[in-house]
């Protein structure tokens, strides 16, 4: 006789009230497992390494496809920048250097020629598939005239030379000088050059026609329209300048017009009038006092 469910199992309780319990199937049934034996013959390999040769292969033709394709040629190029000169300048530097496909297009090699250009800052450029190239430039601003023997010659911040003028009047800029010809400490006497003319209040960088830097530790200012050379050392530029405004309309008016005046030294005015060889020191005290 055949049983439809496991047969009931009876448990003692272990105290004399517990309820009595039935449970059943408390066995675990055995699970076979079904085990098979993966063969791995020769045309197996064959096939595997015959795919892999297949996919590197048609991988490969895609590539040759791509570089050797006319519609990835550089076909159009966009350079944003706000001189136009410096624009036209740039896309003939980059029609003389064949461009050729996108793909194949060394964008760092590219961006160090652009920037080359002594008019060009810095440069950006980015690919655009299928076949342009964008070219994002920032342009060096002009910021002074170098005078060197009879030439003039525009300079940045950097002292980059950007242009020859074939006259001082092409450009409304500060004129810088120095007997030396800027042969030596050029960087220095730049520094000193824009550490003055940036603590000048506006109106009165307005003013400043040229600075002389043949000292290397001091620059002196020539301002529109006045021959008088004002010599302010290497620092508080702009308290000297405050100063010298304050008094240069007496001592022009005692002495007449000034050859220049020495503002370097502390509570001390030097100077020495245009017609005459005598330099006279005058202490700020006593000018105060008058």
């Amino acid at each position: 006789m055949a049983y439809l469910n496991p047969p009931l199992r009876y448990r003692a309780p272990s105290a004399p009230n517990e309820a009595l319990q039935f449970q059943r199937g408390l066995e675990k049934a055995p699970v076979k497992k079904v085990q098979r034996k993966l063969i791995v013959r020769f045309k197996h390999i064959f096939l595997f390494f015959f795919l892999i040769a297949a996919i590197f292969y048609s991988l490969m033709k895609f590539y040759l496809f791509l570089i050797t394709c006319d519609e990835l040629n550089v076909k159009k190029t966009q350079i944003l920048c706000r001189r136009d000169f410096v624009a036209r300048d740039i896309q003939a530097m980059l029609e003389a250097s064949k461009l050729g496909n996108l793909l194949l297009l060394d964008i760092a090699r590219l961006q160090g020629q652009i920037e080359g250009y002594r008019w060009v800052k810095e440069a950006r450029l980015r690919k655009v598939f299928p076949s342009s190239l964008k070219i994002e430039i920032k342009e060096r601003e002009p910021a002074a005239v170098l005078k060197i023997g009879q030439s003039f010659l525009l300079i940045d911040e950097a002292g980059v030379a950007l242009e020859h003028l074939a006259a001082r009047e092409e450009a409304n800029l500060p004129l810088l000088l120095d007997s030396a010809q800027f042969g030596t400490r050029y960087k220095e006497k730049l520094t000193l050059a824009w550490a003055c003319l940036k603590s000048l209040a506006p109106e009165e960088k307005v003013e400043v026609e040229a600075l002389d830097l043949s000292r290397s530790d001091s620059v002196s200012l020539y301002l529109a329209g006045r021959p008088t050379q004002i010599i302010l050392g290497s620092e508080r530029f702009a308290e000297k300048m405050k100063f010298y405004h304050s008094y240069i309309d007496r001592l022009e008016s005692e002495n007449g017009p000034l050859e220049y005046i020495d503002l370097r030294f502390e509570n001390r005015i030097y100077f020495k009038p245009a017609e005459t060889q005598e330099v006279a020191p005058v202490s700020n005290s006593k000018m105060e006092e008058k």
